[in-house]
């Protein structure tokens, strides 16, 4: 896949579709810390689930304990005595390595949910994606090339998503979304462009299909797409809530996209 003693690495992988693994996925993160080695840093998305504004009293506070949604690997990384999470309520990251410090430190509540995916950019990632290709296809990279061309301000209302977490001071505060990425089924279509460019490196990881691209240039491809095309990140599925009812650009679809779920739900 490319990835060799040193590196920086973004990873996602399912663990079931990998294969091998111990409990809670531990031998998948062992090999890949084992060959990065002491010089080399993986860094994994740990995010975790807000809710809607009425529902912020039943939310349990953000601590960097509190599992993530995304996965074995995550959280199997939580677990490591040596990892390193950022603190933002919704978007951290977790690090183990060289630079797993400076990767996560300075990520709070107050700051962008991608910025993270700048630090791995100025490092050279290499950005690895096993067994998840087809549900949960691309790279973070768009997510952030979306917030610096303001693509995240076609989301309606995205305050209303929030979170609690504890402030320095140990008080219980609300946090507020301001910068939510947009659909990520959509990501697929960049793969022609990496292919184009030479980039994407395919293969196995286990028993998984994989990808892996560097961060840098994934960046700047889906910057210059996006900039070229502000509706390329639209998914094709008309049941999707953000593409279909979340998006200022169309809100207008937001009719037929109810009529579908509910007529969905009453032949259920």
């Amino acid at each position: 896949m490319g990835i060799a003693p040193g590196d920086v690495v973004l990873a996602r992988a399912a663990y079931r579709a990998v294969g091998r693994a111990g409990a809670g996925g531990g031998d998948f993160l062992a090999e890949l810390l084992d060959l990065l080695g002491d010089q080399g840093t993986v860094a994994c998305l740990a995010f975790t689930r807000g809710g809607w504004w009425w529902q912020a009293r039943r939310l349990a506070p953000f601590t960097p304990a509190t599992p993530s949604y995304a996965g074995a690997l995550p959280n199997a990384m939580l677990a490591h005595p040596d990892a390193c999470r950022s603190t933002h309520p919704q978007c951290s990251i977790v690090a183990i390595g060289r630079h797993a410090r400076a990767l996560t430190e300075g990520h709070g509540p107050a700051d962008g949910a991608y910025e993270p995916m700048r630090k791995l950019i100025a490092l050279d990632a290499k950005m690895l994606v096993a067994g998840c290709v087809a549900v949960n296809p691309g790279f973070t990279t768009t997510h952030l090339a979306e917030v610096d061309l303001g693509l995240h301000q076609r989301r309606i209302f995205p305050w209303l998503s929030v979170s609690r977490y504890r402030d320095d001071q140990g008080q219980v505060r609300v946090f507020h979304r301001r910068d939510p990425g947009c659909c990520s089924n959509s990501y697929w279509k960049f793969y022609g462009a990496y292919v184009r460019h030479g980039i994407l490196n395919t293969g196995r990881v286990g028993n998984a299909y994989a990808i892996c691209a560097p961060a840098a240039q994934c960046y700047a491809i889906e910057h210059e797409i996006l900039a070229r095309d502000r509706r390329f990140n639209l998914c094709d599925s008309p049941d999707c809530l953000t593409c279909n009812a979340l998006r200022w650009d169309r809100v207008h679809r937001w009719p037929l996209w109810l009529w579908r779920r509910v007529r969905r739900q009453s032949f259920t």
